[in-house]
């Protein structure tokens, strides 16, 4: 197959946390020609409309336009779209794939790290290594208050989402010997038995769990979903961690019930980023904060792009695409 014309609408300062020199000295040997974005930002859809013309392939990211039809209309000859970043919602539109444009996304190779994140706090929770920390600090050997640490071996745990995230992280949960429920309308009954989990309405799930990671897309249906009323279904000692979107948590609900210090709770993800200095989570006891981390490491991050040169050359070969996205799910992805 002809060799790929490549558009890397990426700006520069991105391109190159996301890339290796390797990896882009793989771009140019991969690629007919490639045009580089040297700006520092990513270019709107004027911009790329410019710029598209013979391009068979766009590799794009974060900050990415979206490609409408009139762009499309632009691009005559564009046959893939790479996004080295997670959901593409935003970026492919149904008239992507009604041209038949392929798309292919990073999202899976995300998803691994966010799953270790959530494993790796919910651990610290449990385990109250942050507590431990500070008491030894203070001069206090052992002494933490009267929360104790636990662990998480035979627990029940409970994924709300069964997403890319909460996939990758039911295998990484199997050593500790948990009870894995999932919460997700989209989740069949074979597709549950096949991941080994058992599949639960949220509020029993709430209720019943004594982990709860949230894992859901950003839906209309979602949007708050984790209300007051679900958070007051949390037991007591629960630990509930947010790596997702803050929209599906009721932000104002979840301050007031955190303030009763029933169960722990992690989050990575706030309605404002970075977070106010005055917001009453940062003086919060049993609260783990991080500043929207979960997803990638340096290390991780540099390797998104030759995720997406390997689809790109899995389609140059008329190989099918690993990661590719198809029309019907775009409804229920992040």
């Amino acid at each position: 197959m002809p060799t790929p014309r490549v558009l890397v609408t990426v700006e520069r300062p991105l391109f190159q946390r996301i890339s290796t020199s390797e990896s882009r000295a793989r771009l140019e040997r991969l690629a007919e020609s490639v045009t580089f974005n040297g700006g520092d930002r990513a270019w709107d859809a004027a911009e790329v409309r410019e710029r598209i013309g013979g391009a068979t392939a766009v590799l794009a990211s974060w900050g990415s336009c979206a490609y409408d039809d009139r762009l499309l209309e632009a691009a005559p000859a564009l046959e893939i779209i790479c996004y080295a970043a997670g959901t593409i919602r935003s970026v492919a539109p149904p008239a992507v794939f009604e041209r038949g444009v392929r798309v292919t996304h990073a999202a899976d190779f995300i998803a691994l790290g966010v799953a270790e994140h959530t494993l790796a706090v919910v651990l610290g929770l449990l385990r109250r290594t942050g507590d431990f920390d500070a008491a030894m600090r203070a001069g206090r050997w052992r002494d933490i208050g009267p929360v104790v640490d636990r662990e998480l071996f035979g627990k029940r745990y409970g994924i709300v989402g069964a997403s890319k995230v909460g996939r990758r992280l039911i295998p990484l949960l199997r050593p500790f010997d948990v009870e894995i429920v999932v919460a997700d309308p989209y989740l069949t009954e074979n597709d549950a038995q096949r991941l080994g989990v058992r599949k639960l309405a949220l509020p029993d799930l709430m209720r019943t769990s004594d982990v709860i990671s949230i894992h859901a897309p950003v839906l209309p249906s979602t949007h708050h979903m984790i209300d007051a009323e679900m958070l007051a279904l949390i037991k007591d000692e629960a630990v509930l961690v947010n790596n997702a979107r803050a929209a599906l948590v009721d932000t104002e609900a979840l301050v007031a019930e955190l303030a009763k210090e029933r169960f722990d709770c992690a989050l990575d993800v706030f309605d404002e980023e970075p977070l106010p200095p005055d917001h009453p989570l940062l003086g919060m006891r049993r609260v783990l904060l991080t500043p929207h981390v979960a997803g990638l490491t340096p290390e991780r991050r540099a390797r998104l792009t030759d995720a997406m040169l390997d689809e790109l050359e899995r389609h140059a070969n008329g190989l099918p695409l690993r990661h590719e996205v198809t029309v019907d799910q775009l409804e229920s992805m992040a």
